[in-house]
């Protein structure tokens, strides 16, 4: 676990109603994992940090036309357009969060409340306290839980589910592994795998209805674009097609590189071992530095996928916590008032 004493002592913003963004990065980097600090400078967590976090306290707070759209999309709230942006939320006397809601999958059947900036470090101990007034604060949009991240490992924090991890591994260090032989990957002409790249998506999902929500289907024309930038690649195997593979530049909690868009292995190929190599493929292929991260997120439920990266050289530096709410009928106590 990591030291929570630590995390309860630094890093906390003068003025926690209104946390600016030199501040709120201060206040992140405190959490990131100890890895991370290890590994990159602070100069470059801040700089990766700054700009990761920008859209979340500029654009989501104050974009009007953002949150308009973000509110078509999503009518049965029945809330208006600035109901949608992000807010400062007070949660005790020392912690505000910048806190929003969203749809899982872009779902409006699967409400949550994101949590994208604090005022102060957010731990196991505060818990409650979000439970309590954040089910309060967005009781319109009738949440079903809470989305926090932290450094720390899943059932750290009791009481609480787990939901996507980041696994992150150096470039440089990926691109040492062996692969086995008659396995490479290459970069196409163009995207005619896409049909068959569907396809598999799509069986996974008849399968497993709960892939649809860990992964999505990318769009031909987001590929397409990806392959223009030179991030697509197939994978082969003795000369056949069996995967795809693409990634985009991106930071990601204080660590910037490319961030996976697609690992993917077609089901006939599957069972054999090849799952862990597709991390190498991708580090040996993208036209990236060495000291950039190979970043991505895996749901600990696709065990296949997360122990394919773990066993790559990727290392799990945090994740999302679930912290679930109450379901409140019209008329019921909420949270804060004996609804828990």
């Amino acid at each position: 676990m990591v030291d929570e004493t630590r995390s309860r002592v630094t890093a906390t913003v003068s003025d926690a109603g209104q946390a600016g963004l030199r501040e709120v990065v201060r206040v992140a980097d405190a959490g990131l994992h100890p890895w991370v600090h290890a590994e990159v400078p602070q100069t470059e967590r801040f700089a990766a940090l700054h700009e990761e976090l920008e859209w979340a306290l500029t654009t989501a707070v104050t974009d009007i036309e953002f949150a308009r759209q973000f509110a078509a999309a999503q009518p049965s709230s029945g809330q208006p357009a600035r109901a949608y942006l992000n807010r400062w939320i007070k949660v005790t006397s020392d912690l505000s969060v910048l806190a929003g809601p969203r749809y899982r999958g872009r779902d409006p059947q699967r409400p949550f409340v994101t949590v994208d900036a604090a005022s102060r470090l957010i731990t196991a101990d505060d818990v409650a306290d979000l439970r309590c007034v954040l089910a309060e604060a967005f009781a319109a949009f009738a949440p079903g839980y809470v989305r926090v991240w932290t450094c720390n490992r899943p059932g750290d924090w009791p009481g609480t589910g787990h939901d996507m991890r980041n696994v992150a591994g150096r470039i440089g260090d990926l691109r040492q592994n062996t692969v086995p032989p008659g396995l490479t990957a290459r970069s196409p002409e163009s995207l005619h795998c896409y049909d068959r790249y569907a396809q598999i998506h799509r069986e996974h999902v008849a399968v497993q209805p709960e892939h649809a929500v860990h992964a999505r289907l990318e769009t031909r024309d987001d590929l397409v674009e990806l392959l223009a930038a030179g991030m697509v690649f197939d994978v082969v195997l003795h000369g056949q097609w069996v995967g795809l593979i693409a990634a985009e530049p991106s930071v990601q909690h204080g660590l910037r590189g490319a961030i996976v868009v697609e690992l993917l292995l077609d089901p006939a190929v599957r069972g054999q071992g090849y799952g862990r190599h597709l991390s190498t493929l991708l580090a040996q292929q993208l036209h990236a530095p060495d000291d950039w991260f190979l970043l991505g997120t895996i749901h600990l439920d696709n065990t296949a996928s997360y122990k394919s990266a773990i066993a790559a050289g990727r290392r799990d530096v945090g994740g999302e916590v679930i912290v679930t709410l109450p379901a409140r009928s019209e008329g019921a106590p909420g949270a804060c008032d004996g609804g828990q």
